[in-house]
Order: C-alpha cells, then sequence, then structure tokens
C-alpha cells in the first residue's frame, strides 16, 4: 500500500488491501475496497495515490479498462508510481499493447521492489515485459535478458522466503514457438527452472 495516501484511514485501506491480496476471494471484501477508494477520490481527487487504490479495487472486481484507466491516471499524476505501473503492465500485455507493457517495465524499478521485500512482483513484470518483446520480434534483446532472469530464479530456488510464481507466461511462450532458434533458447533457459520445481520435465 502506497505510504502516502491522504486520509486513507490505515485501518480501513491498508487492511481491506491485506486482506483482498491474502484472503479468499470475497466480492464484499473487493466492494468495500471500492467504496473506500471512493471516498478518498472525494477528499483528494489529484493524489495519485486514491486513483491507484481505485484502479487496484476495479481490477479485483475483473473492471480491466476502467481500473487500467484508473492506474494510468495514478502513473500520470506522479510519474514513476511503481504499483500503478506493475499493474499497467499486467493489464497492458492481457490488452496485447506490448509496447505499453515495454514503456511501464522501463520505468519500473528493481530497488523499489526490493525495498518492499517483493522483488517477485518486479520479476513477474520482467517476465510480463520479455514476453511482449517476443511478441513484438525483439528476439535479440530476449536472447540478451531472458538468461538474467532465469539467474535472479536459480538464485532463489533454495531460499524458504522467496516462493516464485511459475513462469506461465513464458511457458505458454515456448509451447506457441515453431522451430527455431527462439524456441531452442526457452527450452534451454526454461529447463534450468526444472531443478527448482517451477516447471517439470515434462512442460518441456
Amino acid at each position: 500500500m502506497p505510504a502516502d495516501t491522504p486520509n486513507a484511514g490505515p485501518a480501513s485501506i491498508a487492511e481491506l488491501i491485506e486482506a483482498a491480496e491474502d484472503g479468499p476471494e470475497v466480492p464484499e471484501t473487493f466492494g468495500r475496497l471500492l467504496r473506500e477508494s471512493e471516498r478518498l477520490l472525494k477528499e483528494a481527487p489529484g493524489s495519485a495515490d486514491a486513483h491507484y487504490v481505485r484502479g487496484y479495487a476495479l481490477y479485483l472486481l475483473g473492471a480491466h479498462a476502467e481500473a487500467r484507466a484508473a492506474f494510468e491516471r495514478a502513473e500520470l499524476l506522479r510519474r514513476g508510481h511503481q504499483w500503478a505501473l506493475f499493474h499497467l503492465i499486467v493489464l497492458a500485455y492481457r490488452d496485447g499493447d506490448h509496447g505499453a507493457v515495454l514503456g511501464a517495465f522501463s520505468r519500473l524499478e528493481r530497488a523499489y521492489f526490493e525495498g518492499e521485500d517483493k522483488l517477485w512482483r518486479y520479476l513477474v513484470a520482467w517476465e510480463y515485459a520479455l514476453c511482449s518483446a517476443v511478441r513484438l520480434g525483439l528476439d535479440e534483446h530476449v536472447a540478451a535478458r531472458l538468461p538474467e532472469l532465469i539467474t535472479d530464479y536459480t538464485d532463489r530456488q533454495d531460499d524458504p522466503e522467496e516462493i516464485l510464481e511459475r513462469p506461465d507466461r513464458l511457458l505458454q511462450l515456448y509451447g506457441e514457438q515453431p522451430e527455431g532458434p527462439l524456441r531452442d533458447l526457452l527450452r534451454e533457459q526454461l529447463a534450468r527452472l526444472v531443478p527448482g520445481g517451477w516447471i517439470r520435465p515434462g512442460d518441456l
């Protein structure tokens, strides 16, 4: 949760966000978060964080177009709003807007997510960015950066505190590729994740 949300009522907003992220999917919780975000916007319509909270509530409720607009507004109001950028990457990829994915990822700061003990979110965003690069035909960029991402995974395979997400988008991309250098690269790099348990040998 951004620290500078005006009059956020931490016991309300922060707890609602925590419940939404860590608890079961309960529409009532998402709805309460949306109502609280609307209250924030009335109090501070120019607040980037208020727009972010509204976008996050809409995202949880599945209103993806409205959520993306709210995240874009948050990032416009405060350039480099890291959580807004993260969710913009997710939604732009969903929309097939791969240029927007790469643009948002270029403004994402690894150090910020490390400081928040959320490095895995940065790695997820990086995965989206590399998949977008493939879809835009930027194979040389992918060849240069994919091994770095996989190394970040393998460096954490024995750390019980860092349970990363399975790289499903890379696996999907691999399955879609015709035989050739890019598919070979994806197979070679993804195979490095088998010992860590993120990928099963049968996936490749």
